[in-house]
């Protein structure tokens, strides 16, 4: 069969507009390329964002299984037909891609526990933005395998093996936990724990609806 290739569709994911979007589970749709089993080693994360990686390579593994006629194989496998990679990029710098969304101004909320220092804005709420690039490749070979995670990587479409590439580029947004610091029991003395916990779910979130992108751009493709 001829080997088709897609040119890069650019999706742009936010929480709130892929809340409640669910796709039917389907037969295999890669049996056309003789495509019965796919591993899915860990992506590949290129970004600023640390801790993406996980988040992202589970829940497009999930994808994959809601497909009947596919075995897929977590990590490594020379016995899948195919191998799914993933790699998340970003810029090169932080506050380019995890941007402030809302300020505060401190005469309000926490005037009593900055003492005697000048009034000052404080984020409380921030987006972020990344792009996950998707290669679906037939029995590649380790060498094809590094070079689809570097920069060449985006160019190799033309290789007859690839039979998937795509990227997907995704948004969201966490907000943060304020509050004065003046008695040790004070909201704000455990607020990096609950804003750690916050971004954490919020990046588990965008990794479902990246999911539910992945199977949308698979249904299209074929």
């Amino acid at each position: 069969m001829k080997v088709r290739f897609f040119s890069i569709l650019l999706f742009t994911l936010t929480l709130a507009s892929c809340a409640g979007y669910h796709f039917n589970t389907t037969n295999n749709p890669l049996i056309g390329y003789d495509i019965r089993s796919v591993a899915v080693p860990m992506f590949v994360n290129r970004s600023v964002i640390p801790e993406l990686a996980e988040p992202l390579t589970r829940e497009i593994t999930y994808a994959l299984n809601d497909y009947s006629g596919i075995r897929v194989y977590s990590g490594d496998s020379d016995k899948a037909d195919a191998v799914l990679i993933g790699v998340i990029e970003s810029r090169d710098h932080y506050n380019d891609v995890v941007k402030t969304t809302q300020t505060l101004f401190t005469d309000n909320t926490v005037k009593s526990s900055i003492g005697d220092r000048s009034p000052f804005y404080y984020p409380v709420q921030s987006s972020y933005e990344f792009s996950l690039r998707i290669i679906l490749i037939k029995r590649p070979s380790k060498e094809e395998l590094e070079l689809l995670t570097t920069d060449v990587g985006q160019y190799m479409k033309v290789n007859p093996k690839v039979v998937l590439m795509d990227t997907i580029n995704v948004t969201g947004s966490f907000s943060r936990v304020v509050g004065e610091t003046t008695t040790p029991n004070a909201v704000g003395k455990t607020n990096f724990v609950k804003n750690r916990g916050i971004f954490e779910k919020s990046i588990q979130e965008t990794a479902m609806n990246a999911a539910k992108t992945f199977k949308q751009v698979v249904l299209n493709a074929f």
